[in-house]
């Protein structure tokens, strides 16, 4: 264990404490006002003059006084919670119903709070400046995008982000150099047929089972139209018909999701889904219209700065404990950043040992090992004193 995971371990009863607190009281997207003012109330507390973000969320900026001049870095995490009700049994479970940190959002505050706390104490110690960033609404997308607009970037040369896996064992620390992490898109279905009794089909026509087809053809976007070579996924997750047991439908409603890797295939498919749902409707006497919406883009982490990410995350891990990680469905609004500058985005590993069973985020009995608060914010802290050491120049971006 180096010096900085030596100090930020000390400071452990804290960080847990704090990420405990965020834990018992999550927040929406764009409605985490009372998230923000626990940060902030911590931030206070250590002499660090923050920035209220609009809607919500916290940023600020420790200067070294080492040396002159020098770069700036960017740590960012996000502070946004799930509509899901809590099912983990644990003594500090959420106490706002129907509102859960099930992406593990809470340790990500505790990671970013220690990494702050640490760089506060030895800002006389480096040369450059450290940006740090609590993002809101990471899970609806909007966050980055509302940040880089309020001139969170300005003047950033590197950006260092990172999130919690309960897949990954704990105390692991992963990252990929390239795309990393998927482009993700949401899409709604509405299918409108003619209500009629359920003893006479014949009358009308059912929406519930053009939207069932529905659900089953578009899987041919993956099996039958994308280049196999091409990760891709549609999942329809959401589907509501009907009013009661004995009338046809009338109308009908999917909900779901596109995530790929292939920016060519990421522009083609609103058009092709809108094909087969239209398609498909035509062929059961019903209409459909496709509502269709890019969220985020293929997260791009530079090999550069990550090959200086994962050797810092050797110093505080341990060799053995650090490796390069696969590829992922799952998407980040953290792209955004990526896209300005070259940036490195790490996978902390959180599976939680007295749970025999993994679940994964966005589970609503999702557990994490709360030893990756301490470990998140050794890895921030170590990568972004070797980029301010001099590591990585900045470029551009692909």
């Amino acid at each position: 264990m180096n010096e900085i995971r030596q100090e930020i371990h000390r400071d452990e009863e804290y960080l847990l404490a704090f990420r405990r607190e965020q834990h018992r009281h999550p927040e929406l997207s764009l409605h985490e006002f009372e998230t923000t003012e626990r940060i902030v109330r911590e931030l206070e507390r250590l002499g660090i003059d923050v920035r209220r973000m609009e809607p919500t969320g916290v940023s600020g900026e420790i200067r070294g006084t080492a040396g002159p001049g020098g770069k700036t870095i960017l740590i960012r995490e996000d502070i946004d919670a799930l509509p899901t009700t809590e099912h983990t049994g644990l003594a500090f479970a959420s106490e706002n119903e129907g509102c859960m940190h099930a992406c593990g959002h809470d340790l990500h505050m505790g990671m970013l709070l220690g990494a702050v706390r640490y760089l506060k104490k030895h800002e006389k110690d480096f040369a450059g400046t450290v940006r740090f960033l609590f993002q809101p609404a990471e899970e609806s997308s909007q966050g980055a995008k509302l940040m880089i607009a309020q001139g969170i970037m300005e003047g950033v040369d590197h950006v260092v982000g990172m999130h919690i896996s309960p897949i990954y064992p704990a105390g692991s620390v992963s990252a990929l150099p390239g795309e990393c992490w998927a482009a993700c898109d949401r899409f709604r279905i509405h299918v409108t047929g003619k209500s009629c009794h359920g003893a006479m089909p014949h009358t009308g026509k059912d929406a519930a089972l053009c939207a069932a087809a529905i659900v089953m053809n578009l899987q041919q976007i993956v099996s039958r139209e994308a280049d196999p070579n091409t990760a891709a996924v549609v999942t329809v997750g959401r589907i509501q018909s009907g009013t009661t047991y004995n009338i046809v439908a009338g109308e009908a409603e999917l909900e779901g999701t596109c995530r790929s890797f292939s920016e060519e295939l990421h522009a083609q498919l609103p058009e092709k889904m809108r094909r087969i749902a239209e398609g498909t409707a035509a062929v059961y006497g019903c209409e459909a219209t496709l509502e269709y919406a890019s969220l985020s883009d293929v997260l791009y982490s530079d090999p550069e700065v990550t090959k200086l990410g994962l050797a810092a995350a050797e110093k505080v891990a341990g060799k053995e404990n650090v490796f390069i990680s696969p590829r992922q469905m799952i998407a980040e609004d953290f792209c955004y950043y990526a896209q300005m500058v070259p940036s490195v985005f790490f996978n902390i590993g959180a599976r939680w040992a007295e749970d025999e069973k993994v679940r994964p985020l966005h589970s609503d009995e999702v557990l994490f090992d709360e030893g990756a608060v301490e470990l998140g914010a050794s890895v921030f802290v170590q990568t972004a004193l070797d980029l301010l050491a001099g590591g990585c120049p900045g470029k551009e971006v692909r």
